[in-house]
């Protein structure tokens, strides 16, 4: 789910040329609901904390930024918070 504003996103463009395609990227990502709660608002794990990947996270909740990944699984549960595959 976009959770900035088209202002807000016009912003980050100007900032990191190419963001809005990376966040329209994840928003329309296909992912796998989760195998514990059936929640279909998942999100997949990206590792490290850089300027460009915070806006992105900030902008969707299709990205869930771990500061180190741990190999526990590739998505996360929006709903039960639980990480998976």
């Amino acid at each position: 789910m976009i959770k900035k504003t088209k202002d807000e996103i016009r912003q980050m463009e100007k900032n990191y040329p190419g963001i809005t395609e990376s966040i329209w990227g994840f928003e329309f990502a296909v992912l796998p609901p989760c195998p514990h709660c059936g929640s279909e608002d998942t999100a997949q794990i990206q590792c490290g904390i850089i300027g460009r990947t915070i806006h992105i996270a900030s902008a969707t909740s299709r990205i869930k930024l771990l500061f180190n990944y741990d190999g526990k699984g590739q998505f996360h549960c929006n709903t039960c918070a639980k990480r998976f595959g």
